[in-house]
């Protein structure tokens, strides 16, 4: 199966491969100050899954291990990688 995603504004789009090998509801500080909101859903894929087919996404080092990426134009939150 395949997923595909994009920004709010449609400057980043994607392509997810697969079925998640997880799907997970994280409520830590760093997730909250991320979304603004008290809990984020995360599905989780292997990042070989995943590929952007539109736009560069900007990429910080949120917490230390944590690297987010989002859309540099409307600041959407798109992918979270760690180790």
């Amino acid at each position: 199966m395949s997923h595909t995603g994009r920004c709010l504004c449609g400057a980043i789009h994607y392509e997810l491969a697969g079925n998640p090998n997880s799907v997970s509801v994280c409520h830590c500080t760093d997730c909250q100050r991320s979304s603004g909101a008290p809990m984020i859903v995360w599905a989780e894929f292997p990042e070989s899954a995943v590929r952007v087919t539109k736009g560069t996404p900007k990429t910080i080092n949120s917490s230390g291990a944590a690297m987010r990426s989002f859309c540099p134009e409307c600041g959407s939150g798109l992918f979270y990688r760690n180790a």
